[in-house]
């Protein structure tokens, strides 16, 4: 049976919005419609209410289709009509061919116009009202640029007023993005702001319907979707990113396209969508605590230019958040090398002292790379951009700690260990040095994970020190930090304060109650009523049984909860008995 596939990618009648009169729908074996789109090239991001859509085959069966493809044609009669195939070459190398296959978009019974998140956008765009056009500018205004996930003919669609031609689920992120920037319009803070949670709710709900028929807008709504704020939803999150990394894969977007047969739109549009996928893959594994998905080597996709992202018409300050965009996706590569030594249940100690030394080799070449301007603060991305550097940094640390833990060596190890204080230390400074600019700014939902990490290592290095004066001096930084970021939530809505608040503000507290403790003058003999006295920390609770910082038989998991974090407490700090001094 022939496969049929559609003459246009802009302007297809199936799209929403199109003429509604049949579409002429042609054999592969013709010959193309207008000088657009190189011969036999298929459309791989058809309108996802097209009943087909084109995946990618495994490479050892894309060698063999190529093969018996190209012993087919090598014997077909000369005039003779060129048979269909259910296979479409890309890219003709014989040592590691493109096929794409045709599959059926649906399920069974699932009707091709079902219109997945329709009923989703009707009730968001009710809430709009008037405005949807002021969301989308917001959108753009505040995100685009920064994370600059769709190409330019969506980017034109959507800012030209087409709203109908745009699927419906990415059009319920958009809005989901936009509705709590809402005061930061002129226009919109003068009418009442809708309730972001349960515009966010009907756009996960169209989101996930859209997996029922999915298409490249799946994919952009999806990312965008994990990339929100407010976040809060650790577990829809982690579902979502496994998901949105198998169907970026199915659709192969993990491979190079430059050589493509297809145009340079379609090009375009899977790098940046690979990225946008990779990024979010990487730092929900260093935020969520769970290996990620996508390993290195199993892609070879090229990383984006400024030039390919925007156009050359971007204002100077479009460029530079496109700019950290950019540097973003480095980092995040080198992020991709260091998380399976993180998460490798049993490492080799050598190759592990290898890596680590390659890897800071690398970190140090990226430092090198960024922008001069950084880490400035007046800067767009900027301060998503330094933070992601520092806890790139943080993890090394931690990974170097436990080559040393691993080795045995006691002394190394605690050399290492304050390496990993100077690396926490550095994030929660860079914190404290965030204003009313800088907390307003472009933030990853990643971010206040990233924070809870920097929190907790430098509360464990702060117990485990021996240097009153660097303990009292960790201490008031993590007090501080806590009162900073609690001001910008109060201040500035910052969103990213919420859940580190939540999940270390009363371990920090009652960490200072028990240095203050400590640091108090004891007598030699204490009496029976000194030594019942209550020790009273912020939130009242008594903290007079607790032994002090300098007592063996402290235990940091009796002030932090173990099931609080995203981590593995046993693998966040896994450390051999036999350095007692290391064991919490």
């Amino acid at each position: 049976m022939p496969v049929y596939i559609e003459s246009s990618t802009t302007s297809s009648p199936t799209e929403e919005g199109g003429d509604k009169r049949p579409s002429k729908r042609r054999r592969h074996s013709e010959p193309e419609e207008g000088p657009m789109r190189p011969r036999s090239a298929p459309i791989l991001h058809k309108a996802t209410n097209n009943p087909s859509a084109s995946i990618m085959l495994a490479p050892h069966l894309a060698e063999d289709v190529d093969i018996f493809n190209r012993h087919i044609s090598q014997h077909r009669k000369i005039g003779g009509e060129v048979e269909p195939s259910n296979y479409q070459t890309l890219l003709h190398d014989t040592n590691d061919p493109v096929v794409y296959t045709t599959v059926p978009r649906f399920r069974t019974g699932l009707p091709p116009n079902s219109g997945c998140g329709r009923e989703q956008l009707e009730i968001v765009e009710q809430i709009m009202g008037p405005f949807k056009r002021e969301v989308v500018e917001l959108y753009f205004n505040h995100v685009h640029y920064h994370f600059p996930i769709l190409d330019d003919e969506t980017c034109e669609t959507l800012r030209s007023g087409q709203l109908s031609k745009i699927s419906n689920n990415l059009m319920c992120v958009i809005y989901g993005i936009g509705s709590p920037l809402w005061p930061k319009s002129e226009t919109l803070k003068m009418h009442p702001k809708p309730d972001s949670h349960y515009v966010w709710n009907k756009a996960i709900s169209a989101t996930l319907e859209d997996f029922l028929s999915p298409g490249m807008p799946t994919l952009q709504a999806a990312v965008l979707d994990q990339v929100g704020r407010p976040s809060v939803s650790i577990i829809g999150n982690i579902t979502l990113c496994g998901r949105t990394v198998s169907l970026a894969q199915t659709f192969g977007l993990h491979r190079n396209p430059s050589k493509w047969n297809i145009t340079e739109n379609e090009k375009s549009i899977r790098i940046r969508l690979w990225w946008c996928v990779l990024i979010t893959d990487h730092w929900s594994s260093a935020a969520y605590g769970a290996p990620p998905h996508i390993s290195q080597g199993y892609y070879d996709v090229p990383r984006p230019t400024v030039a390919s992202l925007i156009s050359s018409k971007a204002t100077a300050q479009q460029k530079q958040a496109t700019t950290c965009f950019v540097h973003l996706c480095a980092l995040t590569e080198l992020l991709g090398e260091i998380l399976p030594l993180v998460y490798q249940i049993e490492p080799d100690r050598q190759q592990l002292a290898r890596e680590i030394a390659r890897f800071k080799n690398k970190l140090n070449d990226l430092e090198a790379q960024l922008p001069e301007w950084l880490p400035l603060p007046n800067r767009p991305g900027t301060p998503m951009l330094w933070l992601s550097f520092l806890s790139i940094r943080l993890v090394l640390a931690r990974v170097i700690f436990r080559s040393a833990v691993l080795d045995g060596d006691s002394s190394l190890g605690r050399d290492r260990m304050d390496q990993l204080r100077i690396a926490s230390s550095a994030v929660l400074d860079f914190i404290l040095t965030l204003g009313s600019i800088q907390f307003q700014d472009f933030w990853l939902p990643y971010a206040t994970h990233l924070l809870v990490h920097a929190i907790t290592v430098s509360l464990r290095c702060t117990v485990e020190t021996q240097d009153p004066e660097i303990r009292n001096a960790s201490v008031l930084r993590l007090e501080q930090v806590i009162a900073h970021i609690q001001y910008a939530r109060d201040n500035y809505d910052w969103d990213i304060a919420l859940y580190c608040i939540e999940r270390c503000a009363d371990p920090v507290s009652r960490i200072a109650s028990l240095n203050n403790a400590s640091s108090r003058e004891v007598p030699a003999q204490p009496s029976e009523s000194e030594l019942t006295s209550v020790i009273a920390n912020g939130n009242g609770n008594d903290v007079s049984s607790m032994p002090g910082f300098d007592d063996t038989t402290f235990l940091l998991s009796d002030i932090l909860d173990p099931n609080a974090f995203d981590f593995s407490w046993d693998a966040l700090w896994d450390t051999p008995s036999g350095m007692t001094n290391f064991s919490i």
